[in-house]
């Protein structure tokens, strides 16, 4: 867990917003791989173990390879072009985090992504059922189809003014957000200036006709 993104890192349960506590027992560089972080509101507790944050039980998404193409597919449709941005890949979209790297200097904070995938050099990795994060900061973002109502939520509203977010094309536009292009298989928008986001409504996949 790069140490910079734990401060937009909170606490599960409902309280006040705040941020949370490290507790390092294992540093290399700037990356957390052994420790624990607290909440000082309600002293919940949150293991590190080999870089990884453990926020609950979440089901990884299925394996499969890095792929050259999705990286780059992800690099342009999220602009991940400064090194001072921040992209959450959620589940699946985590696999190609390895392969984003050489083509992105950006952050990458994977929620839930396949087994194998591991922390280190730009990426940093969370398991819970929602994305524990501080609404308005992240640069950009990308849900994939297993996506529920809580994770899709949190992780929209992460998103800060002007950011981007890629979603199935079986999911319905946010409120507040402008879509900027769309395939088949995605589409991108982006958050208007002044608005709220708004979750997308479930999503699902397209049945053919």
């Amino acid at each position: 867990m790069f140490l910079p993104l734990i401060d937009r890192l909170r606490c599960l349960n409902v309280h006040e917003d705040t941020w949370l506590v490290a507790s390092i027992d294992r540093a290399d560089e700037r990356d957390v791989v052994e420790g624990t972080l607290g909440c000082p509101v309600c002293s919940a507790e949150y293991r590190i173990r080999e870089g990884v944050v453990w926020f609950g039980d979440a089901p990884a998404a299925a394996a499969q390879a890095p792929s050259s193409a999705e990286a780059l597919r992800l690099a342009a449709a999220l602009d991940l072009t400064d090194a001072r941005m921040t992209a959450i890949l959620h589940g699946s979209w985590g696999a190609h985090a390895s392969v984003l790297r050489g083509l992105s200097p950006a952050q990458m904070l994977l929620v839930n992504p396949p087994h194998g995938v591991t922390s280190g050099d730009g990426i940093s990795i969370v398991r819970s059922p929602v994305a524990p994060v501080a609404a308005g900061w992240a640069d950009a973002a990308a849900l994939d189809l297993a996506a529920g109502d809580a994770m899709a939520a949190s992780v929209t509203t992460s998103l800060r003014t002007g950011g981007r977010l890629l979603a199935p094309a079986g999911a319905e536009l946010p409120a507040g957000f402008s879509e900027l292009a769309r395939d088949a298989d995605v589409w991108v928008a982006q958050l208007d200036a002044g608005a709220v986001a708004g979750a997308p409504i479930a999503i699902s996949r397209r049945v053919p006709r």
